[in-house]
């Protein structure tokens, strides 16, 4: 049981992959590069993320405030 992983990534490493020089054709190789726009702003998204993040903060920033106060010695 113990060598079954190792024959797992043997019997991997035997396995035939397909070629993938020669797939792509002339027409895809000649095609322009696509044209990237940008994704339209929603602000009641972010207002909502916003909220929520600046929630998370704060309650992060209020948990290392009272960790700060422990006093670590005294736990030893």
């Amino acid at each position: 049981m113990r060598f079954m992983p190792l024959f797992f990534v043997v019997l991997i490493g035997c396995a035939e992959f397909p070629a993938l020089d020669g797939t792509i054709s002339d027409a895809a190789r000649a095609a322009p590069y696509p044209t990237l726009t940008q994704l339209p702003q929603s602000t009641t998204i972010e207002s909502v993320v916003d909220a929520g993040l600046s929630a998370r903060v704060a309650a992060l920033q209020a948990r290392a405030a009272r960790l700060r106060q422990i006093d670590i010695a005294a736990l030893q």
